[in-house]
């Protein structure tokens, strides 16, 4: 096989790929703006610029394009964790600077459309099921992202799961709060509060004083 034959395959495969970006990003866009039930093929397709077609080519069914959305949107925290360099900080500098990324997530328009595609699924049993085994792979591997976080923190595997759930519990009704009723200055002084709480008590449990 020749170079340019090689460089070919190449292109066409990135052209397929920014396709599928592409499309994936539109049907975010049509979700965050006028939610999942408003969702269809047609919508997206003419977000970006495409035929149906292309949609039909690159997803199987809208369902299976839904599910390749919940990995991007899910997927968004994680690579902000990935791109950042924090093994170099300390524990503590580390867990707050993680705390603060993990809320950049959360408080974001993408959280907005997770929460969005969860109540659709909610409503729609097969539908939820796909979410519910999307969701499951995705959060086995943040957990795994969690545990090389903290990997030189003492305590058990467990124990360290157990800080990063109760961190969600936080953040998620921290992002309920900005949906509905706070305004982003009252929320910024709430998870403040709240992130100094959650720092010093993972800094007792893991004896960091």
């Amino acid at each position: 096989m020749g170079q340019a034959e090689t460089a070919g395959r190449r292109t066409q495969q990135q052209r397929r790929e920014e396709t599928r970006a592409k499309l994936i990003q539109a049907a975010i866009d049509i979700i965050r703006d006028q939610g999942a039930a408003h969702l269809t093929t047609a919508k997206v397709a003419k977000a970006a610029g495409m035929t149906r077609g292309a949609i039909q080519y690159h997803f199987e069914n809208p369902k299976d394009m839904l599910r390749e959305v919940i990995i991007v949107v899910v997927g968004f925290l994680s690579d902000q964790l990935e791109a950042e360099n924090l093994s170099d900080m300390g524990k503590t500098a580390r867990l707050s600077r993680v705390v603060d990324l993990y809320w950049h997530g959360y408080r974001s328009s993408t959280y907005e459309v997770f929460i969005e595609i969860a109540v659709h699924g909610r409503l729609d049993p097969e539908f939820g099921q796909i979410v519910a085994d999307a969701l499951k792979v995705l959060e086995k591997e943040r957990d795994e992202q969690w545990l090389r976080l903290f990997a030189d923190f003492p305590q058990s595997d467990q124990a360290k799961l157990e800080w990063r759930s109760h961190l969600l519990v936080i953040l998620r009704g921290l992002a309920l709060r900005q949906m509905f009723s706070e305004t982003p200055e009252q929320v910024d002084g709430i998870y403040e509060y709240a992130k100094e709480t959650y720092i010093a008590d993972i800094c007792r449990r893991a004896k960091l004083n």
